[in-house]
């Protein structure tokens, strides 16, 4: 009789900790599901955040290609620029592509990150993509052709400023946290506007750029 109550002792041992193990894995799957969601919406977000920077980047360098080998713009009719103008612009959380000719300076094109916005992914439900820093404007001449006054390719204001940049913020929409997403960086050095995705970022501090 011992040795089968010792073998049955051990067994009920044996079997009470499988129902522990077994108690665990369901409470762990109840926590892996109820959080996946959110997890997955957190994450979707920001891919759709990178996706709305990519996307307005793609605007900005095919104009900025544009003024830089004076291609014509087409608004109905077919314009070749004495200038081209990038406004930058987050007091109205707006970039605006300009044109001048004949002394006249007009619109192409407003990219715009708040209210009835064409930019896929720049807003939603749970986000809103923030346009910050300080305004300023990138100016190139047609041809590149420098006169008296102007230099072919220049920024508004002092022309001491060679480089200026913009920075993009993702943002839920109760204000409970931020993260910077991207910087242009407009550089009349290079004569370039590069776009610095954040790879790793904390709060509002990125920690990485792909540079």
């Amino acid at each position: 009789m011992f040795p089968f109550f010792h073998i049955s002792k051990f067994s009920y041992y044996k079997w009470f900790s499988f129902l522990e193990m077994l108690i665990v894995i369901m409470i762990v799957s109840i926590l892996f599901v109820a959080f996946r969601s959110s997890f997955q919406i957190k994450n979707k977000d920001i891919m759709y955040g990178q996706a709305c920077i990519e996307t307005v980047y793609g605007q900005i360098n095919n104009f900025l290609h544009a003024g830089l080998s004076s291609k014509s713009l087409f608004t109905g009719t077919t314009i070749f620029p004495d200038q081209y103008i990038i406004s930058f612009n987050p007091n109205q959380q707006l970039i605006v592509l300009k044109y001048e000719t004949h002394g006249n300076t007009y619109v192409y094109n407003n990219i715009t990150f708040t209210g009835n916005i064409s930019t896929m992914y720049c807003s939603s439900n749970a986000y809103t993509i923030q346009f910050t820093w300080e305004a300023y404007e990138l100016h190139i001449n047609k041809g590149l052709q420098e006169n008296a006054a102007l230099q072919f390719f220049y920024l508004s204001g002092t022309h001491s400023i060679s480089t200026w940049w913009s920075t993009f913020l993702q943002c839920d929409n109760q204000w409970t946290w931020c993260k910077i997403m991207a910087r242009f960086e407009s550089d009349t050095r290079t004569i370039s506007i590069r776009k610095q995705m954040c790879l790793n970022f904390t709060g509002t501090n990125c920690l990485e750029r792909d540079n």
